[in-house]
């Protein structure tokens, strides 16, 4: 009889969940996602947010930092990956329960994002959240890779 090797496959721990922010029937980080990324990217992203969501502790994710100026105001941060030779940024706040929203999605070079006035998107759907007028939607962890 030969020896067998039982292999028992656990599904990862996630110490967070992902969201993107929806304004009505409008999910700009799915647009942004399906429409304007390669498949390169779309896979660095996905990379991106299932490996960040295995880390505990938010101070330790890489490409991470709180921004400055009006967006600290609304404690938002961005999240970095890089794909197609361009610096990608997708900016997010935090909810309660360890939930990171996704509020918009752009590159960088330099000093500016593209497409331009990111930042005071992403502080204009931060407030929509924080007074109600906006919600979100889960984001799938594709853990198939």
């Amino acid at each position: 009889m030969q020896n067998r090797i039982k292999v028992i496959l656990s599904s990862p721990t996630y110490f967070w969940s992902f969201a993107d922010y929806v304004e009505g029937r409008q999910n700009p980080i799915e647009n942004w996602y399906s429409g304007e990324l390669s498949e390169d990217a779309r896979f660095q992203f996905d990379s991106l947010v299932k490996n960040t969501a295995k880390i505990e502790n938010h101070l330790q994710w890489g490409g991470f930092k709180f921004l400055s100026g009006k967006p600290k105001k609304y404690s938002i941060w961005q999240l970095d990956f890089i794909a197609d030779r361009r610096q990608y940024r997708v900016l997010g706040i935090f909810q309660p329960g360890r939930r990171a929203v996704l509020l918009e999605g752009c590159y960088h070079k330099g000093k500016i994002y593209t497409p331009q006035g990111a930042l005071e998107t992403a502080c204009k759907r931060a407030k929509n959240l924080m007074e109600k007028r906006a919600t979100t939607v889960g984001r799938k962890i594709d853990d198939t890779f």
